[in-house]
C-alpha cells in the first residue's frame, strides 16, 4: 500500500513534491515495489531525512533523479530551515551551506574537494550495503549523520564502509551531526567519536570534517543528494556548482 502510494504520487502530474510527514523505520522494506522506471519519466522533488534516506538513495541510484535531504513536516520550520528551503527549492539557488555562527566544525583533514554529493542517516545507509539501491561511490562527496547511537556501533557502521569499499572511494566527507551519541561509561568502555573518525576518515586523505547543520536538529539545510558540490573542510562549507531543481 505504501509503495503504491509513492508510485501515484509520483504519477500525478497535479503532485509537484513529495513532503514526508517523519522518519522512524520501514522504507527500506518497500524499495523493491518502487516503480523506478515511472519516477524517472517524473521527476519531482521528494524531501525528509532519518529513515526517508532510503527512498532517497534509492530514487537518486535507481531513477537518476535528483532527491532532497531536509526537513519533513514534523520538523521545526524556523527561519534557517526554511530559508534552505527557499532558496534550493523555489528559488533555484546554488546555495552556499554554512552553519550558523555559534555552531562550530572540526576539520578532519583539510582541503577541498568536488563531487556529486550523496548521503544521509549512517545507520540506514549502512544497512542499505550490498543492495541495488546504493549509487557508485566513485569521487562522490559522503555525508552522514545519526541520533542516538552509542559510538561503538557508529565505528561498527563506519567499518562496514570502510570493509565495503565505500570509504576507498569517496573524494571527500562529512560526518554531520551526532545526536544524543554517548561512549560508554563505566564497564563498557569506548573510543570516543573524534578517535573512531580519526581511525577510519583521517588514513583516506581526503577533505573532511565533523559538525554540519545536517540531521535530528532544529536548524538544517536543505541538501540536494545527487548535486554537484565543493566542499573546504577548513571553513566547513558546502557549495553548489548547480541549481537543484529546473
Amino acid at each position: 500500500d505504501r509503495a503504491a502510494d509513492v508510485n501515484a504520487m509520483f504519477a500525478d502530474r497535479s503532485v509537484q513534491a513529495l513532503l514526508t510527514m517523519r522518519g522512524g523505520w520501514g522504507s527500506n522494506r518497500i524499495l523493491p515495489l518502487l516503480n523506478y522506471d515511472l519516477i524517472r519519466s517524473n521527476p519531482k522533488i521528494i524531501m525528509g531525512y532519518s529513515d526517508i534516506t532510503s527512498l532517497l538513495l534509492a530514487i537518486y541510484a535507481r531513477s537518476g533523479i535528483i532527491t532532497f535531504h531536509g526537513p519533513v513536516a514534523t520538523s521545526v520550520w524556523n527561519p534557517f530551515s526554511v530559508n534552505y528551503v527557499q532558496r534550493l527549492l523555489l528559488d533555484a539557488e546554488p546555495v552556499r551551506m554554512q552553519n550558523p555562527p555559534l555552531t562550530r566544525h572540526q576539520t578532519i583533514t583539510g582541503g577541498k574537494a568536488r563531487g556529486q554529493l550523496v548521503g544521509g542517516n549512517l545507520s540506514v545507509l549502512s544497512a542499505l550495503v550490498g543492495s541495488a539501491y546504493l549509487p557508485d561511490w566513485e569521487n562522490k562527496i559522503l555525508f552522514v549523520e545519526e541520533i542516538g547511537e552509542d559510538i561503538y556501533r557508529v565505528d561498527r557502521m563506519l567499518t562496514q564502509l570502510k570493509l565495503a569499499g565505500i570509504l576507498d572511494k569517496i573524494s571527500g566527507f562529512i560526518f554531520a551531526e551526532c545526536t544524543r551519541c554517548e561512549a560508554g561509561e563505566g564497564d563498557e568502555p569506548s573510543l570516543t567519536l573524534p578517535q573512531v573518525l580519526s581511525d577510519w576518515i583521517r588514513p583516506l586523505g581526503i577533505p573532511a570534517w565533523y559538525g554540519s547543520a545536517i540531521g535530528h536538529i532544529r536548524d538544517k539545510f536543505t541538501v540536494p543528494v545527487g548535486v554537484e558540490v565543493e566542499i573546504d573542510a577548513n571553513q566547513g562549507i558546502i557549495q553548489l556548482l548547480e541549481p537543484a531543481v529546473g
